[in-house]
């Protein structure tokens, strides 16, 4: 009966986190033992992980184990992960306790010599082995034993990289179903809320208008007040459907952007003929999600034409590149500015700086920061009272030519 390490429940725990076990053969680990078995001029290699009642081969050469595994009773490599700081060499297992009975030596194929190196996680678990077997006594150089422990480095390598992206797919799948749930989040929304707000703020309304004469100087205030709430409860019901829809934006295949293309396009949509709203950056084109640059650019050229209180409003994108930051964009007004109060509270969802009578549902710079940050870009603001607002956007990526057909956003 092989020793089973002290530790035997957390090593199995920490073996089945990285999810490879009964998994596809693959190129990288068959290299690996392929480069063992050259070096090391031995007919066979393995990459073997040991598991509760079993021995698993991710990898072979020379010698195709029927089934991949083994009972674990049998295997050389359980005596291998009883050390985890060493290898295990054995020159003739014929003449060893450990190993003259087992099946393999003393029958068919009738091992002698194997030498193995553990494969440890960064948690210090010993998992399985890299190690090489011969028919015939061998002795291995200091050079062979230094290359098998670097090999037995980088299947460790791979194990960690095969975790990696494990945790990642299932990360991304999280984020996945949580966008799922936002978007069924705000059909409930839409559907179950919107409604009665609506019909909330109407009753108010009518019962004020028609029982004017009969209310109190308190009660037509009360009325005023729900219809007031109301009103911003519909706002917030806009906004949580609005942030929601942008969780899509970042799912889009990037394509090339023309700047050039893409601001007239805005401007028409928000209203020119209240701002003069031009181009003068640098900047021709971008490789980013058309979808959510539209979207950032539509929040801020929207906000300064909304709130223009200036005969002639303006509004003036520029752009320019730097090595080492990527592309930077401004966009400035001349519109009222914003209160050095509130500079530190824009970008908060649902805030909304406005004056009473234009406020809207206060998500519009949220959603522009959330759509840099998944850029992994940045936003900040700059304002003077009086004489308009400046938001600079950088974002990490290099500008394109534009290409000769332009690609409308």
């Amino acid at each position: 009966m092989v020793p089973i390490p002290p530790n035997e429940n957390a090593r199995l725990a920490n073996l089945r986190e990285f999810d490879i076990l009964d998994t596809l053969p693959e190129d990288e680990y068959d290299d690996l033992v392929t480069l063992a078995a050259e070096i090391c001029q031995t007919p066979v290699a393995q990459i073997a992980l040991v598991d509760e009642d079993r021995l698993w081969y991710k990898a072979e050469y020379g010698f195709q184990i029927p089934g991949r595994q083994i009972p674990r009773n049998d295997g050389f490599c359980t005596h291998t992960i009883l050390e985890k700081n060493r290898p295990l060499i054995v020159s003739d297992m014929r003449v060893d306790e450990r190993f003259r009975h087992n099946p393999f030596v003393a029958q068919d194929p009738n091992v002698v010599f194997y030498a193995g190196f553990p494969l440890c996680s960064r948690e210090g678990y010993p998992l399985g082995s890299l190690c090489v077997i011969d028919l015939e006594p061998r002795q291995l150089s200091e050079g062979q034993l230094n290359s098998l422990r670097r090999l037995s480095n980088q299947a460790v390598k791979l194990l960690e990289l095969h975790r990696s992206v494990r945790v990642s797919q299932d990360r991304l799948r999280e984020k996945e179903y949580a966008y799922r749930l936002l978007r069924d989040f705000s059909h409930i929304i839409a559907h179950d809320l919107k409604a009665p707000v609506r019909n909330i703020r109407q009753v108010a309304e009518i019962l004020r208008e028609d029982h004017q004469r009969e209310l109190s100087a308190e009660a037509a205030h009360l009325f005023a007040i729900i219809e007031s709430r109301a009103a911003d409860a519909g706002r917030m019901i806009e906004g949580v459907l609005r942030y929601s829809k942008v969780s899509g934006s970042m799912d889009a295949k990037s394509e090339p952007v023309v700047l050039a293309d893409l601001i007239p396009l805005i401007a028409a949509q928000v209203g020119k003929e209240a701002c003069r709203i031009e181009y003068v950056g640098k900047v021709e084109a971008l490789n980013i999600s058309p979808i959510a640059l539209k979207h950032i650019f539509q929040n801020l050229i929207g906000n300064a034409v909304k709130f223009n209180d200036k005969p002639e409003g303006r509004v003036v994108i520029d752009s320019w590149y730097t090595e080492g930051v990527g592309c930077t964009f401004t966009v400035s007004d001349n519109g009222p500015g914003i209160p050095e109060r509130e500079i530190g509270a824009i970008f908060q969802l649902f805030h909304s700086a406005g004056e009473e009578h234009l406020r809207g549902h206060g998500v519009g710079l949220s959603i522009v920061r959330r759509l840099l940050e998944d850029l992994s870009g940045s936003v900040s603001v700059a304002s003077k009272l009086g004489e308009g607002a400046t938001f600079t956007l950088v974002i990490p990526s290099r500008p394109i030519s534009a290409p000769t057909q332009l690609l409308r956003p």
